[in-house]
């Protein structure tokens, strides 16, 4: 019997035209993005739709929608395979969709807590992150280490793609060192902030005041959180983890060969836009099946192996 892991991914999944496809056949779909938008009071269907590109990259319109089209990806999953998964996880933002998969808290509070997180994260100012591809973390923190903390390794992605996250000055001249140094690749990313570290903080701790007002159950299965890289299985201990990852790294990696080594994962379905995650497990284990559902058809003609 086929060990199951639903994993959900982050920012960076988002396109133009994202369910667009589901929402003209799903009734069930439009209601989910309707009682979002009531909530919000932002024009959520008609930006995933339409764009711009520029609105729908803004970290307050990003978050909501990859959490939106990933949970209504699970829900209509769910309700036509009732697939019998073992352990969820999401990538940054994901890890709150992985949350409500479970029920640890259910998709009206969700989005309450998403947008909460995107509007203060979108507050963050005057710092950035790169992408780096082709060198070993050892390598990395050997140039970071030049910049008095004002650098950090944010997302441990697979174990040659690595994003570091900080001040704008210091990730200017370390993009320059990275190069040098043998980056096959170094690649501003198009952020607000520097998300994942210190300049986080008060982020941080207006989101953990806001938390206090909900509740978290614990999941059904275990959740494999961002900053633990190991099974959870209560909600206060999730609720935790969620407010140390907007400073701490996602550890990716560790994650999955968690997943893959310590559960026995033998396949893994990511649940929502584009292939990101798909890509990454497949660098990280190529040992394991990886699965993706993002668009109507993928819904439809989802087989497992």
């Amino acid at each position: 019997m086929r060990k199951i892991m639903l994993v959900f991914p982050g920012q960076g999944s988002q396109y133009v035209g994202m369910m667009k496809d589901i929402l003209s056949e799903s009734y069930e779909a439009l209601e989910i993005v309707k009682e979002a938008e009531e909530i919000t009071g932002k024009p959520l269907r008609y930006i995933m739709e339409n764009g711009p590109k520029e609105k729908l990259n803004d970290t307050r319109f990003t978050q909501l929608a990859i959490f939106i089209h990933s949970y209504v990806v699970f829900k209509l999953v769910s309700e036509q395979y009732h697939i019998n998964f073992h352990a969820v996880a999401g990538h940054s933002l994901g890890e709150l969709t992985a949350l409500c998969a479970v029920d640890v808290y259910d998709f009206k509070t969700g989005i309450f807590i998403v947008n909460k997180r995107a509007e203060l994260m979108s507050m963050a100012k005057n710092g950035g992150m790169t992408a780096v591809i082709g060198l070993e973390k050892e390598q990395i923190n050997e140039v970071l280490k030049d910049y008095m903390g004002e650098l950090v390794i944010a997302n441990y992605n697979e174990p040659k793609q690595i994003v570091i996250s900080g001040s704008l000055w210091a990730l200017e001249k370390a993009e320059k060192k990275l190069k040098e140094k043998g980056a096959r690749k170094v690649i501003r990313l198009n952020v607000s902030g520097a998300f994942h570290s210190k300049f986080m903080f008060d982020a941080q701790r207006e989101f953990a005041e806001f938390l206090k007002n909900f509740h978290f159950n614990d999941p059904h299965v275990p959740v494999i959180p961002n900053i633990e890289a190991k099974g959870v299985y209560f909600g206060e201990r999730l609720k935790e983890d969620l407010i140390k990852q907007l400073t701490g790294p996602v550890k990716w990696v560790d994650t999955i060969n968690y997943a893959a080594s310590t559960m026995h994962i033998d396949t893994f379905i990511e649940m929502g836009p584009k292939r990101v995650l798909s890509g990454l497990i497949k660098r990280i284990r190529r040992d394991v099946n990886v699965l993706n559902v993002d668009t109507w058809e993928d819904i439809e003609s989802l087989k497992l192996p």
